[in-house]
């Protein structure tokens, strides 16, 4: 943490003030050149990601991670089932999916959903308004295995004074 956060201070003094750094002597150690090098850097579409809920099924276990993206009509969402790896092998993807209904049927903007863990499946829901019209849905997803997943709409009351 101590490092990362020098390597940041460092960064900022040189864009603020790039004649206190000629003064100064101090150099990032190489150490910081590769912990800068090492940084994942999510691409600007995306505005939300999140960690809800583990699964577990005969080939294995993990998480679902939500990840939510602007687009020019509304949010997109991406549902992706994350296995653990086990044995020193890496932690991967397993599936990832669009939410399709999203994409093609709601033209909305929505808080990330709240997730509920039932015996069986992951429980998401989200209020969303659609960006032309302000009609409110909610939407309730049911995850299962990697890859699977059920949405149902509930239309709400319409906006608009």
């Amino acid at each position: 943490m101590v490092k990362r956060c020098s390597l940041v201070a460092f960064t900022l003094m040189a864009l603020v003030s790039p004649a206190l750094m000629a003064q100064t002597s101090v150099s990032a150690p190489a150490e910081d050149d590769k912990l800068a090098k090492d940084i994942y850097k999510l691409p600007v579409a995306i505005n939300a990601v999140s960690r809800v809920c583990p699964w577990r099924s005969n080939a294995g276990q993990g998480y679902i991670r939500l990840i939510r993206t602007d687009a020019l009509a509304g949010h997109h969402l991406y549902l992706q089932w994350i296995r653990r790896g086990i044995a020193g092998s890496p932690t991967q993807a397993t599936s990832t999916v669009a939410v399709k209904e999203l994409m093609s049927d709601y033209e909305v903007k929505f808080d990330m959903p709240q997730a509920r863990l039932g015996q069986d499946a992951c429980m998401l829901s989200a209020i969303g308004e659609d960006v032309t019209s302000e009609r409110r849905y909610r939407f309730d997803f049911v995850l299962k295995g990697p890859g699977d997943y059920k949405l149902g709409v509930t239309h709400l009351l319409e906006g608009g004074l």
